[in-house]
């Protein structure tokens, strides 16, 4: 019965991964954008891509990843004509990746009729390895299972549950329905962590196979199995895959010592040095045999790095490319940072900007919660069982500490990086599952048999209806191309053609429909633009949506192509209508009370071209929308969190329009959130474009009349500071940048209403500097 029911779970995966594989759009999948042009670039006899930070190439940072699972695709994919490929991979420049937003614009590339059934070219290619990953997610379903029933061999249904977990868990499905090297990496890290569970369980188990290399020495009798040749092999594909598999690299070796001192151990001459000496020979032999086959495999890989970047992982060079946080981020800001780790755990589709509903986060942690509560239980309940010897416990030991090396591995890779995704450690996710189910199982008493069993398997069928309907109802939704747009719902008709000079217009604004004409700092001014093509476009025209204030400085903007980033103009028809609303962020900082201009207008996105009215204008004047102060005794109140020590409650300026070499006073408003025990310095800068500074004035609060040890928490101290613009400055627009740091020169972090941990500064007010 328990096999069938584990065929089952196969086969539905199988299923699944196929339906995600097919119906998630081309390179709209994690990294997919990068990680196939590595394997295209090598079907065509292309040599293995370098890391450059100046040149990154369409594979980027992916260049730097170990190449087995590329090569293996390359193979597979080999005989079909990918020449296709940069139309295919058709970018959005001005995709949110990584952002969750409430209008759109999440797709990383544009999707044309070459993507639909019959598939060719490009769009064959990127299938074909989808549909092989899949297949290699389902080796690691599988061997869930296996490593489950090392855990507890008289419980197979709990074992088939640990595999439906795996196989039902939302992300993992649609990571391996995607061009990802995690799928192969994965595979082999639970291939390791099953055989070295099992090799723990069964000891010596050098007389189960046939071509086992056996000695005897004086009555020592040493030995080389093939599960050590195979370790071997496992461990240096792994390492030939990705470098998180790198981390079953000393659990491999505790296992290998672990099994040797138990048969010294048990030799009863082991107090004698003849005997001691001999066993550590043996032990030295099985990790020769197993490292060096390792490094026979994989060994070359990280030679190459080593001559090409100057280290065997080429991390560092690989971090180059991908983007390093501005400052290392301690554990209180990782911490913070949960929210969106669990969500890309449990499944956070597309460019890491497609959510599931809210609630099954909701619901999903908690059982996430409760099972870890479950493992403790699970965990004290065999330690009081005298039956469970010290080889029963070493399957649940080599998981946890997999699972355990992966998460500090993770943590450190994320302190330098903005990778802290929970789709990073899925390379120990058939640890996790396995970990989870018997943790919700031990959470009812045993008395309860029944329904132990039957609480995990609907936990598992929860899974499968998430999973299941995930494809139809987020994804497959979020990338259609919008219908035409109700006319009728326009509330204010203009009637604007845009076009080019001399030329007739290309694009026309029907009309346009305001949410809300009144707003304040922190709020979102939305509106729905109606246009409507005109002609056939060579271009392909983005639009923008900016809100002005009376000064003329930028308070927010939006941009993006028509059909909110789904429908370039160069798609659309003649006459061919959209709606597209456009919701519009008011950054909690900006400068209050003020009017702010609605301006809308095409732009070409590379030459930055802007498409003219009949008038001659580049853009056209909507609406006008109040931005209000919050309520508050003090100038633009605001609450911007210093790392729980200080909180900004308001600030003030002088002018926002001066002159270079002039002075400009900012009032800030600060209020101690607690007792302080180290003196804050204030710094507030004129910052340009990248890290140019332009005026810049330091010192503790109130020109030193204040220092924070001073202060009594809850009250307001008002903090002025002048800064003197740099006589050299030119005419142009530019960032007020504001921040606290100690006496060490560290600086306090913002955290944000969600207590997530962001910048070390804040941008207040834009101010400009204009001419003499």
């Amino acid at each position: 019965m328990t096999r069938r029911l584990i065929i089952v779970v196969l086969l539905a995966y199988i299923l699944v991964g196929f339906a995600y594989a097919v119906t998630t759009p081309i390179f709209e999948a994690s990294d997919e954008l990068w990680h196939y042009p590595v394997i295209q670039h090598l079907s065509r006899g292309g040599a293995l891509p370098v890391l450059n930070p100046d040149v990154p190439g369409p594979w980027r940072q992916e260049a730097g990843q170990p190449p087995l699972y590329y090569l293996i695709m390359a193979v597979a994919t080999g005989w079909i004509d990918t020449s296709d490929m940069t139309v295919i991979r058709w970018l959005n420049p001005h995709a949110d990746s990584g952002v969750i937003t409430e209008d759109g614009n999440i797709n990383l590339v544009f999707h044309t009729e070459a993507e639909r059934f019959p598939w060719s070219g490009t769009v064959l290619a990127v299938r074909l390895v989808r549909l092989l990953s899949v297949l290699m997610g389902a080796g690691t379903v599988y061997l869930t299972y296996r490593l489950g029933m090392e855990l507890k061999p008289q419980c197979p249904l709990l074992a088939a549950c640990a595999a439906g977990v795996v196989a039902f868990t939302p992300m993992f499905v649609f990571i391996s329905g995607a061009v990802n090297n995690d799928s192969l990496a994965v595979l082999l890290a639970s291939w390791i962590v099953f055989v070295v569970a099992r090799m723990g369980v069964q000891g010596d188990t050098a007389t189960k196979y046939r071509f086992a290399l056996n000695w005897e020495w004086n009555r020592v009798r040493g030995h080389i199995s093939l599960t050590h040749v195979l370790l071997g092999v496992l461990l240096g594909l792994g390492a030939l895959t990705k470098l998180a598999v790198l981390t079953l690299l000393p659990i491999v070796a505790v296992m290998i010592v672990y099994n040797e001192s138990s048969r010294w151990w048990a030799n009863p001459n082991r107090t004698s040095l003849h005997v001691f000496g001999l066993h550590a020979l043996s032990l030295l032999l099985q990790i020769l045999v197993t490292y060096g086959i390792a490094a026979l495999i994989a060994g070359w890989w990280y030679i190459r790095n080593l001559r090409l970047y100057g280290t065997l992982t080429g991390v560092d060079a690989f971090i180059s490319v991908l983007g390093r946080r501005a400052h290392p981020a301690p554990l209180a800001q990782l911490w913070s940072e949960r929210g969106g780790f669990m969500k890309s755990y449990w499944g956070l589709f597309g460019g890491v900007n497609l959510p599931l509903a809210d609630w099954v986060y909701t619901m999903l942690n908690t059982l996430a919660v409760l099972a870890a509560i479950g493992v403790v239980i699970f965990v004290f309940r065999k330690w009081m069982d005298d039956r469970w010897t010290a080889r029963r416990w070493f399957p649940l030991v080599t998981i946890s500490a997999f699972v355990l090396a992966i998460v500090v591995s993770l943590v450190r890779w994320s302190t330098d990086t903005w990778s802290s995704q929970g789709r990073l450690v899925f390379t120990a996710i058939q640890s996790i599952s396995v970990l989870f189910t018997f943790g919700i199982v031990s959470l009812i008493p045993r008395r309860f048999l029944w329904w132990r069993h039957r609480v995990i398997v609907l936990v598992v069928l929860l899974l499968f209806a998430i999973t299941t309907s995930a494809p139809a109802n987020v994804i497959v939704k979020a990338y259609a191309v919008p219908p035409s747009a109700d006319l009728s719902a326009i509330s204010h008709p203009v009637d604007i053609d845009f076009g080019l000079q001399q030329s007739p217009p290309e694009m026309r604004l029907l009309g346009y429909t305001l949410e809300n004409d009144t707003v304040h700092p922190s709020d979102n001014v939305v509106i729905t633009l109606y246009w409507q093509a005109l002609k056939v476009m060579d271009n392909d025209w983005s639009v923008f949506v900016h809100l002005m204030d009376e000064d003329g400085f930028l308070v927010g903007q939006r941009d993006s192509y028509p059909g909110l980033g789904l429908l370039p103009t160069s798609m659309m028809n003649p006459n061919q209508t959209v709606a597209d609303r456009y919701v519009v962020p008011i950054p909690s900082t900006a400068y209050a009370p003020t009017r702010l201009k609605t301006v809308v207008g095409l732009y070409d996105y590379d030459t930055a071209e802007r498409l003219v009215t009949f008038e001659g204008l580049d853009s056209a004047v909507l609406d006008i929308v109040a931005l209000d102060e919050l309520p508050g005794d003090l100038p633009n109140p605001q609450s911007i969190n210093f790392q729980h020590q200080i909180e900004l409650v308001g600030y003030d300026l002088d002018v926002r329009l001066v002159e270079a070499g002039d002075p400009l006073v900012i009032t800030l408003y600060w209020r101690g959130k607690r007792s302080l025990n180290a003196n804050y310095s204030v710094f507030a800068h004129i910052r340009g474009v990248g890290e140019s500074l332009w005026g810049q004035h330091d010192s503790w609060p109130a020109y030193g009349a204040s220092p924070t040890v001073t202060w009594v928490p809850g009250e307001v101290v008002k903090d002025e500071h002048t800064i003197i613009v740099a006589p050299n400055t030119p005419p142009d627009t530019y960032s007020l940048e504001i921040g606290l740091y100690d006496e060490s020169g560290r600086r306090l972090q913002l955290i944000n209403a969600d207590g997530r941990w962001t910048d070390n500064f804040v941008d207040l007010s834009m101010v400009r500097v204009i001419e003499n």
